[in-house]
């Protein structure tokens, strides 16, 4: 189980494209996507996210879990 698996995050959408493998998964006001490349040994090349009524470009894991908290109780 994935660490996003565990905060309660589901996946809602997944599909290829090329090279890449993209995720996205949503938590109550919170939506992730995650895209991987396959030709880097599943390196993730991208993570955004979305907010309710706002959108914001994800810089790191730790970013997210503060914002799962905050937004999430």
């Amino acid at each position: 189980m994935t660490q996003l698996e565990r905060l309660g995050f589901e996946v809602v959408k997944g599909y290829e494209h090329d090279h890449f493998v993209t995720q996205r998964r949503r938590k109550g006001v919170i939506t992730l996507e995650t895209t991987w490349d396959k030709n880097q040994g599943h390196k993730v090349v991208s993570q955004d996210f979305t907010i309710e009524d706002g959108s914001y470009d994800l810089e790191s894991e730790l970013e997210l879990l503060f914002l799962d908290e905050i937004f999430n109780k």
